[in-house]
């Protein structure tokens, strides 16, 4: 394929890819947050909760599992891993992904909004401001 032929292709391209963030979702409200350890690793628990905005679909949903890896939550849509953070913090990080139909393209819109918390042991509930929000065509 030559230069000439590549090159408008390529560009055309670059337009089904959007890194730039959207407007600013909604904080997410966790609660009834929990952490139990022992000498064979920690076990994390809470539920969250997003409510609906113009650019994100409401969610709420259980996420329990174990540190430091990453876990589908309840809702299948929802990631959560907790890290610590130096005693008695730690650090849960969310993920929301979903998707929007595009029937002009016979294709799915694919977006994810993340954000992290840091929490301490003894919190019951806390708030996770996302940070992103990314799709892709």
């Amino acid at each position: 394929m030559q230069l000439t032929t590549f090159l408008p292709l390529a560009l055309s391209a670059l337009g089904l890819v959007n890194g730039a963030p959207l407007e600013k979702p909604a904080n997410w409200k966790a609660t009834a947050w929990g952490i139990d350890c022992s000498p064979g690793g920690c076990i994390y628990r809470f539920n969250i909760t997003g409510a609906q905005t113009e650019n994100t679909p409401a969610f709420s949903t259980h996420c329990e599992g174990t540190t430091p890896n990453a876990t589908v939550c309840d809702l299948k849509n929802i990631t959560a891993m907790v890290q610590p953070a130096g005693t008695p913090n730690w650090t849960v990080t969310v993920q929301h992904r979903w998707s929007i139909p595009e029937p002009e393209y016979n294709s799915l819109q694919e977006y994810w909004q993340s954000g992290s918390a840091n929490v301490t042991e003894t919190a019951e509930s806390f708030t996770i401001v996302p940070a992103s929000l990314y799709g892709v065509a």
